[in-house]
């Protein structure tokens, strides 16, 4: 079995292939998703839909080298929660040591072979080449299971690693689905998240990304939603050197919805991505997207966001709204809304908008007592607060709201 060299390979690249050819056993499928991979090659700024976020040249200097950051795993933030809590560190997968639950069954599986919708996505080949095992997990039929399910990022390295997770979640099931990016590791981290909500079933997922300055961070979730299934996503980045969270949610059946809303928080040089592809293939399915992103120093927001509707999705109704703040002069803010629309009978619409806090209002708190600073905070807080507080689970909620305060108190 032979496969395609990476032409005028970078650092990064020599390694990634050094590391794929090193293994003593490769599938056709990965072998196959390598050779795609290596046509593709990183995405960089010519690329639509990556001009914002240049994969090719953060990794293009970085040093592969597997050097080991603290490696004490602390409790979660939402330990207090009484989750049933995954671990992947640097892509090893470690199961809870507990005793299954009644409703669910997990385990360590073989990866996924492609997901033919993002056969020519760089990235998606590249983690099916390179991931190993993925965790799997299923939520059997009519199970509504009360604790949450919490996967645990954790970057410790600055060389690279790749995991997949696939969740099935069974008929009229109801779930709840914590997702956290942590860790000091400056390493590359790449996750596929492939999940099915099958008919009627009702999922509320949530990520939290607070990784070091320094990471590099690509994650995927890919959704089937069917008839009349319902996701509701809400996400919080402060971003890192690199960090990019795709959604791709397919509406296959009529009647399913989705609710996605994502908030950064940005300082330093960090830079954070949201960028969503929603795609109705089914009649009478909703969508409602809003993103907030703050940004201050250099920090820069990305959002693009995608509707696309078939002629066969007809009363489809789904609305866009994306809203930046500026903090400071050197921060920035690019957004991207876009809708593609076959059919004639839905209501669609999408909305932008980019600017500094309001002096009428900052001034109206300064006159009420508050110093600048404090005034500055309260506006942002209540701007990101949006998002926050749509999560109608207290404690998720709470956590959310802390690490929204104690970034505005840095």
């Amino acid at each position: 079995m032979t496969q395609t060299a990476i032409h005028n390979p970078s650092a990064f690249e020599t390694a990634l292939e050094a590391a794929f050819n090193g293994r003593s056993k490769t599938g056709e499928a990965q072998a196959a998703a390598f050779d795609r991979y290596a046509k593709l090659r990183l995405p960089n700024r010519k690329v639509e839909g990556w001009k914002w976020s240049d994969f090719n040249n953060a990794l293009r200097s970085f040093e592969p080298a597997n050097d080991v950051a603290d490696t004490t795993i602390t409790p979660s933030a939402f330990a207090g929660l009484d989750p049933l809590e995954f671990r992947i560190i640097d892509g090893r997968i470690e199961i809870p040591a507990e005793e299954t639950p009644e409703g669910l069954r997990y385990g360590i599986m073989d990866t996924v072979a492609t997901i033919p919708e993002l056969e020519n996505h760089a990235i998606a080949t590249l983690n099916v080449a390179m991931t190993r095992k993925a965790l799997g997990v299923e939520v059997f039929e009519g199970v509504r299971f009360d604790r949450p399910i919490l996967i645990r990022h954790i970057n410790t390295g600055a060389g690279f690693s790749f995991a997949q997770t696939m969740i099935r979640f069974a008929e009229n099931t109801h779930a709840t689905l914590i997702e956290t990016y942590e860790g000091e590791g400056a390493g590359f981290y790449s996750h596929l998240f492939h999940t099915v909500l099958r008919d009627g079933a009702e999922v509320k997922r949530f990520v939290l990304q607070d990784a070091a300055e320094k990471s590099i961070t690509h994650s995927i979730c890919a959704a089937k939603v069917d008839e009349k299934a319902r996701l509701e996503q809400t996400s919080l980045s402060t971003g890192g050197r690199l960090t990019r969270h795709e959604s791709h949610i397919h509406f296959w059946a009529q009647g399913s919805a989705a609710a996605i809303n994502s908030a950064s928080l940005l300082s330093g040089e960090r830079h954070a991505d949201f960028t969503s592809d929603v795609r109705h293939f089914a009649e009478a399915c909703q969508a409602r997207q809003l993103h907030k992103g703050a940004a201050k120093d250099k920090g820069r927001n990305v959002f693009q966001g995608k509707f696309f509707v078939k002629r066969e999705a007809q009363k489809t109704d789904a609305q866009m709204t994306a809203n930046a703040l500026l903090l400071s002069d050197t921060a920035e803010a690019n957004h991207k809304p876009e809708l593609e629309i076959y059919a004639d009978d839905v209501e669609c619409a999408h909305g932008s908008t980019v600017g500094a806090l309001d002096e009428d209002a900052l001034f109206y708190l300064r006159q009420r007592g508050l110093d600048e600073q404090a005034a500055r905070a309260l506006l942002v807080e209540a701007f990101v607060g949006e998002i926050v507080e749509r999560i109608d689970i207290d404690g998720i909620r709470d956590v959310f709201a802390l690490r929204v305060k104690e970034w505005l108190d840095e």
